[in-house]
């Protein structure tokens, strides 16, 4: 059996293609043809996950990330995430932020306080969260700009030097994605991959239209998907690691910042806990050699760092139950 690096090695030298990041791709065979037989079904690939993975927990669109529910605050739900957190003992965590809703916003001000005094950090995710894709890397790097004299305001002394993308979208063009990255090392900034993501995001706002209307089945609904969903994509983002690196690697889990994700992270840890998941900060997770790597490809829908080998590589996904983003679109309306 060849050695793992080497496989690793021929999957990074395979030419690039553009597919979506997110479309979680299953393959069947095409009809068979009169003079062939049909080929004999192949039995399920089974992946061996390592029993203690490694994951750094990060927040996007700080201070103030996806709807209220009535009557609530970012400095109640930035409060109460960092006490869930501490309580954990997870400190140093970053949160991205977009400064765009600072100036004059005296909540989502003591919110950033509350989260950086409690010992969580802050990077930058742009002022405010365009996509790459539809956008020059000009106006996208004059978009980065803009948030530097915040986030240095606010962090003081703490490395606020980390990026993350909006949307995970890296640059559709290579010409795109080579001036942005360029710009950035230039700057001072190390990208914030991600390995795993399960658009937590996408169960805020129908919690907050549901809390509106204090729909309890929904809201139970609500939280029974999203813990059935986490474990789901938390288990299929490392079976991406061993098909598009051939070994799992430290991960970092992307997160939002909401009410919601706050009101599920007791649950959600003891997730973590139940696979195996020990905790450790962004850097150390990051200083892995694979978060050096660049996939040198233009996609239009980014994705995370195992998305974005296994699209640019005609790789295929591991099979998985889809989110059910049409009865979130729908639910409480």
């Amino acid at each position: 059996m060849m050695h793992r690096w080497l496989v690793c090695a021929i999957l990074f030298a395979l030419g690039a293609g553009s597919a979506t990041a997110f479309a979680r791709r299953t393959h069947t065979a095409g009809s068979a043809s009169a003079a062939q037989p049909a080929a004999t079904p192949q039995p399920p690939k089974t992946y061996h996950l390592q029993r203690h993975p490694v994951v750094a927990l990060t927040f996007d669109d700080l201070p103030a990330a996806g709807s209220l529910p009535p009557g609530d605050n970012r400095v109640r739900i930035l409060t109460t995430l960092t006490e869930e957190l501490k309580a954990h003992h997870l400190k140093g965590v970053y949160g991205f932020v977009n400064a765009v809703s600072l100036p004059g916003d005296q909540d989502a001000q003591q919110a950033l306080r509350i989260w950086l005094a409690a010992g969580m950090n802050i990077g930058s995710h742009t002022w405010d969260h365009p996509s790459l894709t539809d956008n020059t890397a000009a106006f996208f790097e004059h978009d980065i700009a803009l948030n530097e004299p915040l986030l240095a305001q606010f962090a003081g002394n703490r490395d606020w030097h980390w990026f993350r993308f909006p949307y995970l979208e890296e640059g559709d063009t290579l010409a795109k994605r080579n001036d942005v990255r360029a710009w950035l090392q230039s700057h001072g900034y190390r990208v914030a991959q991600v390995t795993l993501n399960f658009d937590d995001d996408s169960w805020n706002d129908p919690y907050a239209r549901c809390m509106a209307r204090h729909d309890t089945a929904a809201i139970a609904w609500l939280k029974q998907s999203y813990l059935e969903n986490a474990a789901e994509f938390l288990r299929v983002g490392r079976e991406e690691e061993l098909t598009a690196f051939g070994h799992e690697v430290p991960n970092v889990l992307l997160l939002h910042g909401t009410a919601f994700t706050t009101l599920m992270l007791p649950d959600l840890l003891k997730i973590l806990h139940q696979q195996g998941f020990r905790f450790a900060s962004l850097p150390k997770v990051e200083s892995n050699p694979i978060y050096f790597q660049n996939v040198n490809a233009a996609l239009k829908n980014g994705g995370s760092l195992p998305n974005q080998y296994l699209d640019s590589r005609n790789l295929p996904y591991p099979p998985l139950t889809e989110e059910p983003y049409d009865k979130l679109h729908n639910l409480c309306r």
